[in-house]
């Protein structure tokens, strides 16, 4: 009897939902749910869910190979969407002017200039100036070639609950100039900070410029590191990083793509493992 129950219990206890294992948001657009629920369900499982997570083409890639294709076929819908998810994989603003021009000459002129206010319209909806666009030098009496960021400029954020435990600021964010994909900003996690886990697109580096902290990848061990330690994490693979229990840590973060796909928090049984 007794292993009768045990059995029912355990039988219950796997049929229960698990947080961690609920479905994510739907990328696939209100329409495509209404019309076609199975198209949906492609859409997010086997577009999304599989050929955009492969590993032959970063997401960066994957995003200017389907701009290209929806410009040269003059299918303009989806281009909004499309343009706003490859600014997040990293594609540079100026980029996607270059594909319009580009494209202009190999798929017809209509089809390029019809991308026109489309394009316009995601980049200023996200800040972006004219200036920006301008690649061909720089701008009378401005030498743009590189840039300093002063220690203590820029804005400083607050770590959001979501995907950090602890006190967590974002300082000096930095983005590379013309086609440089890098980008990043300055961390600082005090006492017992830390990330929850994540992976980003095209990886990450970190360079410790204060204090020491804790860093480990899926499958690997918690690792003490301290400043002039510099971390590399391969594309795709799960991490986490941050402050010791006994020590505050600054480092500098740096990507080649804002793509930074946001997991479940770090436990204190997981991050305690690095007392030992």
């Amino acid at each position: 009897m007794i292993r009768l129950v045990t059995a029912g219990l355990l039988v219950a206890s796997l049929s229960m939902p698990v947080a961690a294992q609920e479905k994510p948001p739907s990328i696939a657009p209100e329409d495509m749910h209404w019309v076609a629920p199975a198209l949906a369900d492609y859409t997010d499982d086997v577009l999304y869910g599989d050929v955009w997570k492969r590993p032959e083409l970063s997401l960066r890639d994957r995003s200017l190979v389907t701009i290209s294709a929806l410009i040269a076929e003059g299918n303009t819908a989806q281009l909004k969407g499309h343009f706003n998810r490859a600014l997040d994989n990293g594609v540079q603003p100026s980029e996607i002017g270059g594909i319009i021009t580009h494209l202009a000459f190999y798929s017809g002129w209509p089809k390029a200039v019809s991308t026109l206010s489309i394009a316009r319209g995601v980049l200023e909806s996200r800040g972006v100036k004219a200036e920006a666009m301008q690649v061909s030098g720089p701008m009378p009496g401005v030498d743009n070639r590189s840039q300093v960021v002063r220690k203590g400029t820029g804005p400083v954020t607050r770590g959001s609950a979501a995907n950090f435990t602890g006190t967590v600021t974002v300082s000096g964010p930095v983005s590379g100039l013309a086609a440089s994909r890098i980008g990043g900003a300055t961390v600082r996690f005090e006492v017992g900070a830390r990330t929850a886990w994540h992976r980003h697109a095209m990886g990450q580096t970190l360079i410790v410029t204060d204090g020491c902290g804790w860093v480990q990848h899926e499958g690997g061990p918690v690792e003490k590191v301290c400043a002039g330690d510099v971390v590399t994490v391969a594309p795709q693979l799960a991490h986490w990083h941050g402050a010791m229990p006994t020590s505050a840590m600054t480092h500098v973060a740096l990507s080649e793509s804002r793509e930074v796909e946001w997991l479940t928090e770090v436990t204190d049984v997981e991050y305690g493992r690095g007392n030992k």
